[in-house]
């Protein structure tokens, strides 16, 4: 729920980023290039984007102490793993602890209410009675969501989207450079 909750707020909390050949096991841990590894202390959150099999959001596994087995067990033959190759772009993401108490919360909620929310009947009505599911207030008139739900506490890590620049003409930036207004008044 992290990589929806961050697509969701438009941002990413990104505070390294690397781009170039990496090499990525069927789980997602980052086993090459040094460079690239060693930005991923342990318990951090990254972004693989550009892979064909490994796109997403994953954590760095945190290290755990060495135990000795007490028995010895015949080692089964591992399945192979699919590792991958290829020239991506890798982001460290610096996650507030915050944040992740609110996503905590809200895969809570929305284990308790989903299938409610998500279930098929919006309203009914029998023997003169009727009910409508509604929102959280009055300015949402749709279902409750998790997103509405939790609206309020999710808005401070909100990124706004980038605004469009409009140049002088009135077109968009994508269709001509952006010029500063002539000043008329300006004299040297």
């Amino acid at each position: 729920m992290l990589e929806q909750v961050l697509a969701h707020l438009n941002n990413w909390f990104v505070c390294y980023s690397y781009t170039g050949n990496v090499t990525v096991s069927a789980d997602g841990a980052v086993l090459a290039p040094s460079e690239a590894a060693a930005i991923l202390q342990p318990g951090r959150w990254y972004r693989i984007l550009g892979s064909d099999f490994h796109d997403g959001v994953y954590q760095v596994p945190e290290e755990e102490p060495e135990e000795e087995p007490e028995e010895e067990v015949e080692a089964e033959e591992p399945e192979e793993e699919q590792s991958e190759t290829f020239y991506c772009t890798l982001w460290a993401l610096d996650v507030s602890a915050g944040l992740l108490n609110i996503i905590t919360e809200m895969e809570a909620w929305q284990a308790k209410y989903g299938d409610v929310v998500s279930g098929p009947h919006q309203s009914e009505s029998f023997g003169g009675y009727s009910y409508s599911k509604a929102g959280v207030s009055s300015s949402n008139s749709g279902t409750a969501t998790v997103w509405t739900q939790f609206a309020d506490v999710l808005a401070p890590y909100e990124r706004p989207p980038m605004a469009r620049a409009v140049s002088v003409s009135g077109q968009s930036h994508q269709d001509a450079p952006y010029r500063r207004p002539f000043n008329t008044d300006f004299k040297e």
